[in-house]
């Protein structure tokens, strides 16, 4: 594993979403509380980047199809829940998901270094 710098504590605001780099690998870091978080900026419901999904008390949404992620451990707590901040019927979440069943999305967990944020990937 490699220990990258994605962030300072100053880029970080809570309950706001910051997009970065680790490497190849697109991340979003947030403060949830007094803790720093950071999930792939990957939905894995369709791949679609969530950077600009929602996130209130501890929970990403991803602005494409509404799966909701604890973004603190990238659990999946809720799957396929509209689209295009539409809600959806239950015959109409069936369709959407395709199949799929509903799966967390990465998470890392950040280290602090004075003010620097890092993750291993």
């Amino acid at each position: 594993m490699t220990k990258i710098k994605i962030a300072s504590t100053s880029d970080v605001s809570t309950n706001k979403v910051l997009k970065t780099k680790a490497g190849k690998q697109s991340v979003l870091v947030a403060k949830v509380g007094d803790s720093y978080c950071a999930v792939a900026n990957k939905c894995p419901h369709l791949g679609l980047p969530m950077n600009s999904g929602k996130l209130q008390d501890g929970i990403i949404t991803c602005p494409f199809h509404g799966a909701k992620f604890e973004i603190s451990t990238g659990k999946s707590v809720g799957w396929v829940e509209s689209t295009m901040g539409i809600k959806l019927p239950d015959f109409g979440k069936k369709i959407l998901a395709m199949g799929k069943e509903p799966t967390d999305v990465a998470s890392f967990a950040v280290s602090q270094e004075g003010e620097d944020l890092f993750i291993n990937v």
